[in-house]
């Protein structure tokens, strides 16, 4: 065996095996699928514990002989730039049992399980949820992500509890600044853009590929009571689907307000006549009422 050849066998990551004749880097198909749908969570806005726990219910096979996913399992793989195809060199000299880099990356020398605007796209999105981690909890609390605009100040709306209350808040309120102290309630908010999602009217005005997501996401909300089981990953599958249907989610949640409110006074929740936008991708926006 040569030299050359010795150096992929130890250095392979865990979706890669070897050609038959040990020359060669594959893929090994379910592990690189496995990965692939990991920086596709992490995108939408998943954190690792929260991926870890969707493997998990879906019973896919670890790359190890532990029975479950870990988040340190998951948060490493989607900082590994072997993903993209790149090697770094190390030395294990002096006992660096996870050795220490020795000379320039080589790119390339991986075949890539995905590309680099998926990892960064990735890192960002990690960065993005790392600012507004919540609890690491069984069950998904919120499955908008960052999609949620706030419409008197452009400002992101994140997830926020309010006496035990789950509702969405314009960031800026959070920080102490000046903006409308008005939440929505986060499962009015949740059961409104749903709804509105899997109305059939929707489907009759929307291209070929916006269909075909729309009509995803209505059998992901129909599973959502008909199997519990699965829920947390519906809820996922959900979150995922969103991505790829909605632009953005622009909310006025003190309703018609021609200046925002300053008071400094406690956060209201649920003010008569808030609504949102809904926008598409590549498509229109659209007004909607909450029917809470």
């Amino acid at each position: 065996m040569s030299k050359e050849s010795s150096k992929k066998i130890s250095a392979a990551p865990s979706w890669l095996g070897l050609t038959q004749d040990r020359l060669s880097f594959v893929f090994l198909p379910n592990r690189a699928e496995t990965v692939r749908k990991i920086f596709q969570l992490a995108i939408g806005g998943m954190g690792s514990y929260a991926i870890a726990n969707y493997l998990d219910e879906l019973k896919v096979p670890t790359f190890t002989q532990s029975l479950n996913w870990d988040n340190a399992t998951i948060d490493s793989m989607l900082r590994n730039r072997a993903t993209y195809g790149e090697y770094q060199p190390k030395s294990f000299a002096g006992g660096h049992k996870r050795g220490i880099p020795s000379g320039h990356p080589i790119s390339g020398y991986y075949p890539a399980v995905i590309d680099k605007t998926t990892f960064d796209a990735a890192q960002a999105a990690r960065q993005q949820n790392l600012a507004h981690r919540g609890r690491k909890g069984n069950d998904l609390a919120n499955i908008f992500g960052d999609l949620c605009l706030c419409a008197y100040c452009g400002s992101k709306v994140i997830f926020h509890r309010i006496s035990n209350v789950q509702v969405l808040v314009c960031e800026q309120v959070l920080s102490d600044g000046a903006c409308s102290r008005s939440a929505w309630t986060y499962k009015d908010f949740e059961i409104t853009v749903l709804a509105f999602l899997a109305h059939p009217a929707l489907l009759g005005q929307a291209g070929d590929e916006l269909k075909a997501g729309l009509l995803d996401l209505v059998q992901e909300i129909k599973g959502l009571s008909s199997d519990q089981e699965r829920r947390y990953a519906r809820r996922v599958n959900i979150t995922v689907l969103l991505k790829r249907i909605v632009a953005g989610l622009v909310i006025h949640s003190a309703g018609n307000l021609s200046l925002p409110r300053h008071s400094s006074a406690q956060i209201r929740k649920d003010i008569t006549g808030r609504f949102l936008e809904i926008q598409l991708q590549g498509g229109p926006s659209y007004p909607c009422i909450s029917i809470g």
